[in-house]
């Protein structure tokens, strides 16, 4: 699993996935690869191939060519580290480099010096709730546009009403499960609306 606990400075920097893609003298078998920095010299190792259906390479033409398309960012902020686990495992089955940030404050740290291309954010955290969060994403003009799901411990209207206005993409309720979690993360990740 390559989930990532901030802070990030003091973890190992994500590993990018990438396919040998098969050309007319190849046996027509993908070799995918994991490059791996470790200081400055990057270490390719074989991998098993990923379930998900996310592309990481793309051809460019001629038999031998790479072209790395790194996987999509994803930043878990919640305070709870087994609900943050969980949704990171569940959001890695689908294709996604997590981060997971332990309160509000930490999240904030993280999406101003990184991008990312979704965002889970539970709404009752220590130092910046989850709405805090979510009212200065949506004034930053490199997020103001990626999806955000909320997570609540408390079944409120009131809140789910408060999320969708603020401009949650998606709301839902602890304790969480594994289906309709995963149909969320993929009408989010297709750009879906969720009803």
């Amino acid at each position: 699993m390559s989930v990532q606990h901030a802070p990030l400075e003091s973890r190992k920097k994500p590993c990018l996935s990438l396919h040998k893609l098969p050309g007319p003298k190849d046996s027509g078998a993908n070799t995918r690869l994991t490059v791996d920095m470790q200081g400055s010299i990057p270490v390719l190792t074989p991998r098993r191939p990923r379930s998900a259906g996310v592309p990481v390479a793309r051809s460019l033409g001629g038999s031998e060519a790479i072209c790395l398309e790194p996987r999509p960012k994803a930043l878990v902020v919640d305070d709870c580290r087994f609900i943050a686990e969980r949704v990171a495992r569940a959001l890695e089955a689908k294709g996604f480099d997590c981060t997971i940030a332990a309160d509000g404050y930490q999240g904030l740290e993280l999406l101003r010096r990184h991008d990312f291309d979704l965002f889970v954010l539970d709404v009752d955290m220590p130092m910046i709730n989850g709405f805090g969060l979510l009212r200065q994403l949506r004034r930053d003009p490199v997020h103001a546009c990626v999806p955000v799901l909320m997570l609540s411990a408390e079944h409120s209207s009131a809140d789910h009403d408060r999320a969708i206005a603020l401009g949650a993409d998606a709301y839902m309720t602890k304790p969480l499960q594994l289906r309709p979690l995963n149909a969320v993360i993929d009408a989010m990740a297709s750009g879906r609306t969720i009803g």
